[in-house]
């Protein structure tokens, strides 16, 4: 990502940050963020393997948020843990008889709720060439009870194989696709299709082999398990410097999870510039410290729903007292936890060392708590919220009161 569209994102956040009648030096900004030091941050990203969150590859992201945050000297630095329900890739493989052949197969995203998950111990089938999934390219083939090797590329036509009764798919890694191909692969009906995906060079190897054998018979064995996983928010802050400013709080907020129609094969390389953009962001606030108060925001589960926003908005944004009657049970449990008065087995709120909440932590009851208190008012004023990077790594600003 060239460091300009950061250096876009940087000056749009500064919009609520500094005092009116400031400029932004632009090319200070483009200078913050050198081409080197994103593409060293996006590589890292991208490298963790999936970033789907609930995977490996987002835990590790997470820590790496956190560690650093902690680098760059911000203050407050705070996790948030919630749960989310994704399908767990747990392998399989398809198997050649005729020269014991063994390809691993990743599962698609599921139809709906139904993943592809084969019954026990497998099963047996005829491979055949669907070609790019088109009636022409399946003409005079028993597609009935049959496994179907197809292209990738072949839009939403893979339906005209489960249309005449195909008992699986396999898709073959192409060498270049756009986001269209695998939006068409999501399906929102729990069609009983298992659909995989295999690497190109294992794909042409099979297609080399039905050329000269019209089909081959496969044994396929496969799992994927929907599962409730834990997920962090990361947030962090930068105390503005101006006595009556520093009131208002900035939100920029930056995901660092990623998504596939592959969920085990989820990199992410253009979805790191998200959270990439929000750390060149701290770091150049940091050296450059605004009026108002920053909050750094890195969510996860961007792409369920945007499970990460709507967990920081329930915590602290909301105070229609309807939603605060049903966050009271939850309140209650995690303060229980805060203070060990009970445990949570396996599952932890916290990624590394979580240090005392800063005031903007708080919910709305413990809030007017600490008013009642207190003599002198601890709410800021107002509560900004900027969403600063997207999959463009443009900022947008918008206010929302919370008074």
């Amino acid at each position: 990502m060239p460091a300009f569209v950061l250096s876009i994102a940087l000056g749009w956040a500064l919009i609520g940050v500094v005092p009116a009648g400031a400029t932004v030096d632009f090319e200070e900004l483009a200078r913050t963020a050198s081409v080197e030091q994103v593409r060293q941050s996006m590589d890292y990203f991208a490298g963790l393997g999936s970033r789907v969150a609930g995977y490996p590859g987002a835990e590790e992201a997470a820590r790496h948020v956190q560690q650093r945050f902690g680098e760059i000297g911000l203050q407050g630095i705070t996790v948030h843990e919630y749960d989310v329900s994704i399908p767990v890739d747990k392998g399989g493989f398809l198997k050649v008889a005729v020269n014991g052949e063994q390809i691993q197969l990743y599962g698609l995203w599921p139809n709906l709720v139904k993943t592809s998950t084969l019954p026990d111990g497998g099963i047996d089938g005829r491979l055949i060439d669907g070609g790019g999934g088109e009636y022409a390219d399946m003409d005079g083939l028993d597609v009935e009870g049959a496994v179907v090797l197809m292209d990738f590329n072949s839009g939403d036509a893979w339906l005209n194989a489960a249309y005449l009764g195909a008992k699986a798919l396999v898709f073959i890694e192409p060498d270049s696709t756009v986001y269209l191909e695998a939006e068409k692969k999501f399906l929102t009906m729990p069609l009983d299709m298992p659909r995989f995906w295999i690497d190109r060079q294992a794909g042409e190897r099979l297609r080399s082999h039905l050329a000269l054998a019209g089909e081959l018979a496969v044994h396929l064995e496969y799992r994927m398990d929907w599962e409730r996983r834990p997920a962090w928010n990361i947030l962090a802050t930068i105390p503005g410097y101006d006595p009556l400013m520093k009131e208002d709080v900035i939100v920029l907020e930056g995901y660092y999870d990623a998504m596939s129609v592959v969920p085990a094969l989820a990199p992410g390389a253009e979805q790191a510039s998200s959270v990439t953009a929000l750390i060149e962001l701290a770091r150049y606030f940091q050296a450059h410290p605004p009026a108002r108060t920053v909050v750094f925001l890195a969510t996860s589960a961007h792409h369920l729903g945007l499970r990460g926003v709507d967990d920081f908005i329930q915590r602290y944004l909301r105070k229609e007292d309807p939603f605060i009657d049903h966050m009271l049970v939850r309140r209650v449990v995690e303060a229980a936890l805060a203070r060990d008065m009970i445990d949570k087995d396996g599952v932890r709120y916290a990624i590394g060392e979580v240090v005392r909440r800063p005031w903007y932590a708080a919910s709305l009851r413990e809030r007017q708590a600490w008013l009642r208190r207190s003599p002198t008012p601890l709410l800021p004023k107002g509560c900004f919220a900027a969403k600063a990077v997207s999959c463009n790594s443009l900022a947008i600003v918008s206010r929302i009161a919370t008074n």
